[in-house]
């Protein structure tokens, strides 16, 4: 059997790759944005969802790719079954994410805490209920043992070079926390490399972040590096990535 489906309205926010985002809602990591749907919905069918506090986005995943039996999770070093796992690679990508509801105006919902790309597709929306989507004591199988996100920690060195960043447009900082705070071990897909001593790199686009991990669950971001060799790479669109702020950074905080 097979049958079409027509998406309800778009995801709008600032990620639009899959390194800039947590791998899973509701953690506190996710960025804000907003749902616009679409005209042909009644106003009145949102009547009464800004009374709750979290909402259910159900989403095609419209950049999924191929998918496979068994996934590596982003957290653990054992490879799953892709049922056993919530891997957005599926035979069908339908998303599910718990959202935080910030607001209703018109037909715009504004949301936080979410784990989706610009452009998402959404297909429905449901309200979180907690009496009845909560359960605490349920199994969760080989996810049992539970999680915690490590401390990010900056060193004085890595901050002067986050601000100087951000005051350009470059804001690095926020993507930094959802993402080494959630996932700072190397994976596949994830930009992520060890070196001597235990020194880590993560990759963002063009930019490079080294960083330690301490004994526990804290993380210490020593130095922010350019990646670019602006007089040898092509050049890019990307205004965070452009030569010339490259160069600039360079000689503020790099030979």
């Amino acid at each position: 059997m097979t049958f079409s489906i027509e998406p309800i309205g778009v995801l709008r926010c600032e990620p639009h790759a899959k390194g800039d985002l947590p791998r899973q809602s509701g953690l506190g990591f996710g960025p804000p944005g907003r749902i616009e749907l679409d005209r042909s919905i009644p106003l009145e069918a949102l009547d009464d969802l800004a009374e709750f506090d979290r909402i259910w986005v159900i989403t095609w995943l419209d950049r999924a790719e191929g998918w496979k039996p068994k996934v590596l999770p982003p957290r653990g070093d054992e490879k799953r079954g892709l049922f056993a796992t919530r891997a957005p690679h599926r035979p069908q990508p339908i998303g599910l994410s718990c959202v935080r509801l910030i607001a209703i105006e018109g037909r715009t919902l504004a949301i936080d805490d979410h784990d989706l790309l610009d452009g998402t597709p959404i297909l429905d929306l449901k309200p979180y209920l907690p009496y009845a989507d909560a359960f605490p004591d349920a199994a969760a199988g080989w996810a049992a043992a539970g999680w915690q996100p490590h401390a990010v920690e900056i060193s004085p060195e890595a901050r002067a070079a986050l601000d100087w960043l951000a005051e350009r447009g470059v804001a690095l900082e926020p993507i930094l926390h959802r993402t080494l705070a959630l996932r700072p071990d190397p994976q596949p897909g994830h930009r992520v490399t060890v070196g001597d001593e235990g020194r880590r790199t993560w990759a963002w686009r063009t930019w490079r972040v080294d960083y330690r991990m301490d004994p526990g669950q804290k993380l210490t971001v020593e130095r922010l590096r350019s990646g670019l060799d602006p007089d040898r790479d092509p050049p890019v669109d990307d205004p965070r990535d452009a030569a010339e702020l490259h160069r600039k950074f360079r000689r503020e905080f790099s030979p």
